[in-house]
């Protein structure tokens, strides 16, 4: 069967984040390979006050995972999410797979050459710029 990207962000607990970073992280990236997947790019997305309290937290960490694990094996890895306590909230989707490269680079931080050629052009306009009105 063929392997699917998929995305994958959870609401973490912030105590329990940063008490425990790394395992924390640890123990999410374990859930997805257990169930047979690869991690292709996992990291903090953003800390953030929450417009509601859930379970009595107002503030949350938000993990990114990208992933490629099997289609059919994606519902039990939902039901082992909701099962772990240092996940509030959880939201996995499919990935298109004409932009999962992008994506996965951009998560990773890797910027593609041909932004990064376009921003070289941009900086080196900017400069000439820049010379040319103090001229």
């Amino acid at each position: 069967m063929a392997e699917t990207v998929y995305d994958g962000l959870f609401l973490l607990d912030s105590n329990k984040f940063v008490s425990d970073m790394a395992g924390v992280q640890k123990a999410l990236e374990t859930l997805i390979t257990d169930q047979g997947g690869e991690i292709l790019a996992s990291r903090l997305w953003d800390e953030r006050r929450l417009a509601y309290p859930i379970d009595g937290h107002k503030k949350g960490h938000y993990w990114l995972i990208f992933f490629k694990i099997e289609g059919e094996k994606i519902e039990a890895l939902r039901r082992e999410v909701n099962i772990v306590d240092y996940v509030l909230r959880s939201m996995i989707v499919k990935v298109d797979p004409r932009i999962a490269n992008t994506l996965v680079s951009h998560a990773l931080g890797i910027v593609p050459e041909e932004e990064a050629a376009a921003e070289e052009g941009e900086a080196t306009e900017s400069e000439s710029e820049t010379s040319a009105a103090n001229a």
